[in-house]
């Protein structure tokens, strides 16, 4: 049964080659990272401890998916993309399964650009992807929840792309699918980017709803960034900024957030990147059950090496030091990585070593 399994597949690869009008491509990324973490929150005399662990997806999140394309004619492809996630430690798929990272469908064309529906990341994210400073938002050690928000994928998405010479330009709506409330629990974004010889600029805003049927609570986020090449060097600067009525526990309601990078291409095979983060916090809502507290603006360095095995293969070593917030700003920021600090310490060092596969 398994031989006829494994000839049917050979088959159906062969035709899907043999055809030139369309195309299916299985692609992913492993990423297994070891990490040093101090002054963790900890069940200890003191309330402080170090941690050593392992993680799945320190430069890349791990991920497998497929992805295709069938020539339509007159220049239009019909377009597909299915993404999910991986946890490299112990081979399961995260967040809520399936096809969690991407899932659409669409037609794309030359001149005209690309029309997707499905689950898909925000235009913001889109938009400054290029321009965080670790490329493409390493997820250790970049407070990228600071740029694009807990909801930088959205379900029941329509999106437009265009390019127009250097200018890209891209817009997004996600329907909310209540009944009686066009606006609850929608979203929407634009976006536009100039990429031209040394210089490359990026603006974007991304607006999400409440699921209130009124009185709609609703968060805001605006980033503008900005890349500059300098022979071997790259010289990175961005700002966001964020406000918002939304009443969750805990959560910054209002900040501007800064960052400043370099990229620099020691050799072919070897990067070294460094980078600054500061969050100005304006308000930020009260711990369950707890009366409101003066936010204190954390601020955190990055450093990161990537040493190319081949095209395919990188090993990394990054370390970060926040100060007055976990690393990321985790506490921040929906705690993405679990990152913690504790109540008696002033900041927390991070060290970490790992392997990025892709096939």
């Amino acid at each position: 049964m398994m031989k006829k399994w494994l000839a049917l597949c050979g088959m159906g690869v062969m035709s899907a080659s043999a055809s030139a009008q369309s195309s299916l491509t299985l692609y992913g990324v492993a990423d297994a990272y070891m990490e040093y973490l101090t002054n963790q929150q900890a069940a200890t005399p003191g309330g402080s401890g170090t941690l050593l662990r392992m993680g799945s997806g320190g430069k890349s999140g791990s991920r497998w998916g497929l992805k295709g394309s069938e020539d339509l004619g007159d220049g239009w492809q019909a377009v597909f993309r299915l993404e999910s996630s991986i946890n490299i430690n112990n081979g399961t798929g995260v967040g809520n399964g399936g096809f969690d990272r991407s899932a659409w469908v669409g037609v794309r064309h030359d001149s005209w650009g690309e029309l997707r529906f499905g689950r898909q990341y925000t235009t913001l994210f889109d938009m400054m992807e290029h321009y965080s400073p670790t490329v493409a938002y390493s997820t250790i050690y970049e407070p990228d929840g600071a740029i694009v928000g807990l909801n930088f994928r959205e379900n029941n998405v329509a999106k437009y792309r265009a390019n127009i010479g250097p200018v890209s330009v891209e817009a997004h709506y996600a329907f909310g699918g209540t009944p009686g409330s066009f606006q609850s629990g929608a979203a929407s974004g634009a976006g536009i980017e100039y990429t031209g010889g040394a210089l490359s600029v990026a603006a974007a805003y991304d607006d999400v709803n409440g699921t209130q049927l009124s009185n709609i609570s609703h968060f805001r986020r605006y980033a503008a960034s900005a890349v500059y090449t300098l022979g071997p060097a790259q010289l990175i600067a961005g700002i966001a900024h964020a406000n918002g009525n939304v009443t969750t526990p805990g959560v910054v309601t209002r900040f501007n957030f800064y960052w400043l990078g370099t990229r620099y291409q020691v050799t072919d095979a070897l990067q070294v990147i460094g980078a600054f983060y500061f969050e100005d916090i304006g308000r930020q809502n009260p711990a369950q059950g707890q009366t409101a507290a003066t936010p204190t603006d954390p601020k955190q360095i990055t450093v990161q090496f990537n040493y190319a095995l081949s095209k395919a293969t990188t090993v990394y070593l990054t370390s970060g030091y926040a100060w007055r917030a976990a690393l990321d700003f985790d506490n921040y920021n929906y705690n993405f990585l679990n990152y913690s600090l504790a109540n008696n310490r002033g900041g927390s060092l991070g060290i970490a070593a790992g392997m990025r596969k892709l096939f």
